[in-house]
C-alpha cells in the first residue's frame, strides 16, 4: 500500500502561509522537503564510509499583482515562521519594483491542482534494513574483487527517501515522494610496463534498497560487474583506434548522454537565447532537427531514478516529445520562461532542495525510432561479436565497411549555442575486422543536429535506465534515460572519433 508521507503534519504551518499571503494581497507558493537518505562506500573490502542525514525546510516564492517575485527559505516548518517568510517575501518582492526588474504574472493564469497525494509504495529509510545493506554491499565488493587480476573494487550504495508538499494561493496542495536508490561497483587496474590504467564501473538504479538487494536488481549488477571486470582486463593492453569519421554502433547508455547533454538541455525554455534549437529567443517549433524516424521524449516513469510526478511548482508533470519523427515539436518549459520561449508550459520545474528555485530540467528523456530491428539478447550479455552478427544480418555493416561500435558513457561537455559536443565512451570495438576488435576508448565529438540526422536505425527493446546527476544553475538533480539496446549512426564529415593521427 501507498506510505504516509511524512509532510502531512505541515498542514497548520501551510495553511498559515496561504492565509497571510491572502491577508497581504500577494500569492504564494510553498515547497516543503522532508528528505531522508543514507549512503554506504566499500574499498576493497575495507568499510570506507557510512553517511545517514536528514533534511527538512521550506521554501516560499511569493508574487506582487504586477509580477514582481521573490524568495526566501528556512528549515523550521511552523506557523509563526511560514508567516515570517511570508512577510519578509512579500516586502521584498514589493521592493523589486524599483530596481527594475522583470515581471511575470504568468503564475495568476494557472489552474488549481487541487488537493493530491501521490505516495509510492517503496520503501522508506526507516524500513531499509541496514544491517542487510552493509553485508550484502560488503559481500558483493568481495565477489566482484575475484573477477580479475590486479582489480581495486569500491562498491557504493545510497537511498534517499525524500518526501515533498507544495501549497499555493490558488488552492493546490499537493504531496508526492520522490525515491531514490543506487548500487554500484568502480573497478580499477593500475598501468604497468606495457600496459595502461583502466577504470570501468557498473551501475544498477531504481527507487529504494532493492537496488542492492532485490533478486532482479542483484542478477543485473552481478552480470553488468562481470562484463566490466573482463572489459577492464582486456583494456590495459587494447590499441588505439584511428581518429577519423566513421558509421556508428552505440548503446543505449551513450544514446542517453547524446539525448541529455546534447539536446534535452537545448530544449528547456530558459536557454533558448543560447540554444541552437532557438532563434530570437523562440523554439524554432515544426523545423525538422533529424532524421525522419527519430523521435526524443522526455518524461518522468514510476520507479526510475529521476522520477518526478509534480513540478516544484506543483503541477503535473508531462511527457513531452521534444522531437517526433525529426519534427521538433515542444519544449520542456516552466512557468516563467515558457511564454517568452514561445512555448505551453509543460510542468518542467525542479529542484535540488527546498533552498533552491525551480528550474525546467529533464528527467528520463530517450530517444526511439521506427521499426527498430527485433534483438532480444538481453543487453548485459550481447557479446561484441553477436551485435557484429545482427549488424550484418540486418543491412546496417555491409561486406569491407568500415564501423565502430562504442560502448559506455562517461560524460562530456556541449555548447548548446553551437550544438557542439565532446563526449567520452567506455571502449570501442572496431567492427571492421573479421573478428571484433578492441580499441581504447577515444573522444566521441561534432555537432548533434548531425548525429542526429545521421541516424539509420536501432536495435533491440528500450532501456531506460542509464543514470546519472545532472548539474545546472548550481543544483544537482538526478537525470535518466536511454534508447533502444544500440542506435545506429551514419558516417558523417561533422561527427568524429578521436584517437592516433
Amino acid at each position: 500500500m501507498p506510505k504516509t508521507l511524512r509532510v502531512e503534519k505541515y498542514s497548520a504551518a501551510l495553511a498559515a502561509l496561504t492565509k497571510r499571503a491572502a491577508e497581504l494581497g500577494v500569492y504564494a507558493i510553498g515547497r516543503v522537503q522532508d528528505g531522508q537518505g543514507r549512503s554506504l562506500s566499500i574499498n576493497n573490502g575495507r568499510l570506507e564510509s557510512i553517511n545517514t542525514g536528514s533534511v527538512v525546510g521550506i521554501g516560499v516564492q511569493v508574487f506582487t499583482k504586477e509580477g514582481y517575485t521573490s524568495f526566501v527559505s528556512s528549515d523550521q516548518v511552523t506557523p509563526e515562521v511560514c508567516r515570517k517568510l511570508v512577510e519578509t517575501a512579500a516586502r521584498l518582492a514589493k521592493s523589486a519594483s524599483g530596481f527594475g526588474t522583470e515581471t511575470n504574472q504568468a503564475v495568476f493564469e494557472i489552474e488549481s491542482n487541487g488537493i493530491q497525494t501521490l505516495a509510492t509504495d517503496y520503501k522508506t529509510l526507516a524500513e531499509t534494513n541496514y544491517d542487510a545493506q552493509v553485508k550484502e554491499l560488503q559481500e558483493a565488493n568481495a565477489r566482484t574483487k575475484g573477477y580479475g587480476n590486479n582489480l581495486s573494487v569500491r562498491s557504493r550504495h545510497s537511498v534517499s527517501d525524500a518526501h515533498w508538499r507544495i501549497v499555493r494561493s490558488d488552492g493546490t496542495d499537493i504531496s508526492f515522494d520522490l525515491p531514490t536508490g543506487l548500487a554500484s561497483h568502480y573497478l580499477t587496474i593500475p598501468g604497468g610496463p606495457g600496459s595502461q590504467a583502466v577504470s570501468v564501473g557498473a551501475t544498477v538504479s531504481g527507487p529504494d534498497s532493492s537496488v542492492l538487494l532485490g533478486p532482479e536488481y542483484q542478477e543485473r549488477l552481478e552480470l553488468r560487474t562481470k562484463k566490466a571486470a573482463g572489459l577492464a582486463q582486456q583494456l590495459t593492453t587494447a590499441p588505439k583506434v584511428k581518429g577519423g569519421h566513421y558509421k556508428l554502433v552505440i548503446d543505449y547508455a551513450l544514446a542517453k548522454g547524446l539525448a541529455h547533454e546534447a539536446f534535452g538541455h537545448a530544449s528547456e525554455s530558459d536557454g533558448m537565447e543560447t540554444s541552437i534549437l532557438g532563434k530570437g529567443g523562440k523554439m524554432r517549433i515544426g523545423e525538422k532537427m533529424g532524421a525522419e524516424i527519430v523521435t526524443i521524449t522526455d518524461g518522468s516513469i514510476q520507479g526510475d531514478y529521476a522520477y518526478q510526478p509534480i513540478s516544484a511548482n506543483g503541477m503535473p508533470r508531462q511527457t513531452v516529445e521534444i522531437m517526433k519523427e525529426g519534427v521538433l515539436m515542444a519544449g520542456l518549459a516552466d512557468i516563467f520562461s515558457a511564454s517568452r520561449a514561445g512555448l505551453s508550459i509543460s510542468g518542467a520545474e525542479r529542484i535540488e532542495g527546498y533552498r533552491n528555485l525551480p528550474i525546467p530540467r529533464m528527467t528520463n528523456i530517450r530517444i526511439t525510432v521506427k521499426d527498430p530491428v527485433p534483438f532480444e539478447t538481453r543487453f548485459e550479455e550481447v557479446t561484441p561479436a553477436e551485435l557484429q552478427s545482427k549488424l550484418q544480418e540486418s543491412g546496417f555493416l555491409k561486406e569491407g565497411e568500415q564501423m565502430l561500435y562504442l560502448a559506455g558513457y562517461t560524460g562530456g561537455q556541449v555548447m548548446p549555442k553551437e550544438g557542439d559536443f565532446v563526449f567520452n565512451c567506455v571502449a570501442i570495438y572496431d567492427l571492421s575486422q573479421p573478428e571484433p576488435l578492441l580499441c581504447q576508448p577515444a573522444i566521441f565529438s561534432g555537432k548533434v543536429l548531425s548525429a542526429l540526422n545521421s541516424i539509420l536505425g536501432g536495435l533491440g527493446p528500450l532501456y531506460l535506465d542509464a543514470q546519472g546527476t545532472c548539474g545546472k544553475g548550481g543544483q544537482s538533480v538526478p537525470s535518466s534515460g536511454g534508447s533502444h539496446s544500440f542506435i545506429v549512426v551514419d558516417r558523417n564529415d561533422n561527427v568524429f572519433i578521436g584517437g592516433e593521427a
